[in-house]
C-alpha cells in the first residue's frame, strides 16, 4: 500500500510535532489547584477545662489561714520587740545612783528573807550541837585549853549534850546561835553573824 494512503497513528503524529512528550510523567500537581490547610473555626477548638469550685474554696481557705497565722505571728514578734525596748530605754534612763538605790534594796529584801532562816539554823538544837562539836575539833590537841563560849540560853539548850571534860562557858555578849571556841593557839567562831557576812559577800559579786 501507497505511503500516501496510510493513516498515521494520532500519538507518533502529535509526537513528531512536539505537542507531546517523548516520555509521559503522568499526573502531576497544579500549586495553582494547591489545597491549603485552614485552621479549624473558633467554636471548633479546645474549650478550657473547667475549674473545681471545691478545690477552689479550699485552696482560698489554705491560703487565708496562712496570711492569717502570719499577720499573727508578726503582730506577736512586733509587740515582744516593742515591750523589749521600753524596758531597754527605762534601763538606759536609770543613773547610776539610781541603778545603785536598786542593787541596796535588792539586797536588803534578800537578807531580810534570809534572816529567818539563818535565826531558825541558829538555834535549832541538833544544827547547834554539831556546829559546836565541829569547833571544838579544830583546837582538839590535849594542850589546848579550850573553852567553849555560847550565849547563856544555848547553853542550857545543848551543854547537857556536850562531853562532860568540854569547859564551857556563857557569853551574853554573843547573839543566839553564835559559838566561839578560845584556845592558847587562837579561837574560831560560827554563827548567824559570819552567815550574814557570807551572804552578803555572796550579793556583792553578783
Amino acid at each position: 500500500m501507497s505511503d500516501l494512503l496510510r493513516i498515521p497513528e494520532p500519538g507518533r503524529t502529535l509526537r513528531a510535532w512536539g505537542a507531546v512528550p517523548a516520555q509521559s510523567q503522568g499526573f502531576t500537581l497544579d500549586p495553582r489547584f494547591a489545597r491549603i490547610p485552614v485552621a479549624p473555626p473558633a467554636e471548633f477548638a479546645a474549650m478550657p477545662e473547667r475549674e473545681d469550685p471545691i478545690e477552689r474554696a479550699r485552696a482560698d481557705g489554705f491560703a487565708a489561714g496562712q496570711a492569717a497565722a502570719l499577720a499573727q505571728a508578726q503582730a506577736d514578734a512586733a509587740a515582744q520587740d516593742a515591750a523589749r525596748h521600753r524596758i531597754e530605754s527605762a534601763l538606759r534612763a536609770m543613773d547610776a545612783a539610781q541603778i545603785d538605790a536598786l542593787e541596796q534594796r535588792l539586797r536588803q529584801t534578800v537578807l531580810a528573807l534570809c534572816e529567818a532562816v539563818l535565826a531558825d539554823a541558829a538555834i535549832d538544837p541538833a544544827a547547834l550541837e554539831q556546829r559546836v562539836r565541829r569547833a571544838a575539833q579544830m583546837l582538839a590537841r590535849a594542850e589546848d585549853a579550850r573553852v567553849i563560849r555560847l550565849h547563856p540560853e544555848d547553853l542550857a539548850l545543848v551543854g547537857q549534850h556536850l562531853p562532860e571534860d568540854w569547859h564551857c562557858e556563857p557569853d551574853s555578849s554573843l547573839e543566839r546561835g553564835a559559838v566561839r571556841v578560845d584556845g592558847a593557839l587562837g579561837g574560831v567562831e560560827d554563827g548567824p553573824l559570819q552567815w550574814r557576812r557570807a551572804v552578803e559577800e555572796a550579793l556583792r559579786q553578783c
